[in-house]
């Protein structure tokens, strides 16, 4: 059984488990996981865009 954490790349919405993203940024004291480079630089160009409102899951 594979207990590996999922998680959800916030801009493509894809869930995977966490060895399968391919990079991590750190915005507001929360690390974020992308399935792809182009997703990490779409939110870092403009991460209030894409991280969860304050109230909304992540």
């Amino acid at each position: 059984m594979d207990n590996e954490e999922l998680v959800k790349d916030p801009v493509c919405g894809m869930v995977k488990p966490v060895s399968q993203m391919q990079a991590t940024t750190t915005y507001k004291g929360e690390t974020y996981f992308f399935c792809t480079q182009m997703d990490k630089q779409a939110f870092d160009a403009h991460p209030e865009h894409w991280a969860p409102k304050e109230g909304e899951k992540k």
